[in-house]
């Protein structure tokens, strides 16, 4: 089968179309990728399928004359993604989303080529939204999310990369391994701090200022965090002078190697970040970026805290005294942490993968 996919401009998007990607692509089918060269993909193209093309495409949201100049980009996008749609001929045109989502999705109508549409989030954008009232169905990451597709609606999990499944199956057994590859002690409880491609500033500041109050537990603590461009060094230094061992890095490619080492988390509830997490069974505090679209980044942990399955907290409710205690609970105390490992991992969905590709090779 011949499958186009379109979907980037954050690892959130473009990480599970890689993934489903791979797995075709293993099967022998034959796959073009479309993506935005503004986005993570123009940034990492070794990563990208041998066939693949990066087309200028922004949102149209904006006002005077930006608006027109993106209205018109766009609809140049459009022309591109039609003569891609027309010269491929693909059997299927399947979506992950980011802005490349919508000439490739009206391509796909216009071409009369079947469109599939891959959700990540609990709540659906407005392009998925838009595009679904021609879609042939609308793979879910969450459950909460069917509401909006109806019968289109099939739940399957969010996609995850290979390496990462394969990570968190093995997890105890090469667990020592990367402790000691990332320089990090065996004995003592490792705290992830990670914010995603968007919001790790708040999550930066509000740690400097927790330093002092989990500084008691220097002993038995030691901290990987990912900070994002300009902020390593002055946090390593923070944590230094508090005479707390910690990695700090402002981008780690291989994160699966940080969700191995990790016996608590703090993160943004991106889609990819809880699914991620999930799989590994890690108790984790979620405190979701605020101006995410709709809020949806609260409402995916949300389905997950109903379940038990971690701690959710907005930044206005989050002091450095709280957090110090949050952090106490997620690595120190055996109950909370293992009922949180134990719900948490029931979320994970490993063969994600794996169905995404059956629906998308289904009648055809």
């Amino acid at each position: 089968m011949k499958v186009l996919l379109g979907g980037g401009g954050t690892g959130g998007h473009l990480f599970p179309c890689l993934a489903v990607a791979e797995k075709l692509l293993e099967l022998g089918h034959e796959v073009f990728y479309i993506g935005t060269v503004n986005g993570i993909e123009g940034r990492k193209r070794e990563l990208l399928p041998e066939k693949h093309k990066l087309l200028n495409v922004k949102g149209v949201r904006g006002k005077g004359i930006k608006s027109i100049l993106n209205v018109f980009i766009t609809f140049k996008a459009v022309q591109g993604a039609l003569k891609i749609v027309r010269e491929f001929k693909p059997d299927k045109v399947v979506l992950f989303g980011g802005y490349v989502s919508f000439p490739l999705g009206i391509s796909a109508k216009i071409t009369g080529t079947p469109l599939i549409l891959q959700e990540q989030n609990s709540i659906p954008g407005r392009t998925n939204k838009l595009l679904s009232m021609f879609s042939e169905k609308v793979l879910i990451g969450y459950k909460s999310a069917e509401k909006f597709f109806g019968k289109k609606a099939v739940f399957t999990g969010n996609p995850t990369r290979k390496e990462i499944v394969l990570a968190a199956e093995n997890k105890e057994t090469i667990k020592k391994k990367i402790l000691e590859e990332l320089g990090l002690n065996s004995y003592k409880k490792t705290l992830l701090v990670v914010g995603g491609s968007q919001g790790a500033l708040w999550l930066n500041e509000i740690m400097k200022k927790t330093v002092p109050f989990i500084s008691k537990y220097s002993d038995k603590l030691q901290v990987v965090h990912i900070t994002g461009e300009g902020k390593s060094l002055e946090l390593q230094s923070i944590y230094e002078k508090a005479g707390i061992t910690a990695k700090v890095f402002p981008f780690f490619e291989k994160i699966w190697k940080l969700y191995v080492v990790a016996d608590g988390a703090i993160s943004r509830s991106g889609a990819l970040a809880v699914s991620e997490i999930s799989l590994f069974g890690i108790p984790t505090l979620f405190v979701p970026f605020p101006y995410a679209v709709d809020d949806h980044q609260y409402y995916n942990a949300k389905e997950l805290q109903e379940r038990g399955g971690c701690i959710l907290k907005r930044q206005e409710e989050l002091t450095p005294d709280s957090l110090s205690k949050i952090i106490e609970n997620l690595l120190f105390d055996i109950i909370i942490s293992k009922r949180l490992s134990e719900n948490i991992k029931k979320f994970g969905v490993k063969d994600s993968t794996e169905k995404i590709v059956k629906e998308i090779l289904k009648d055809g």
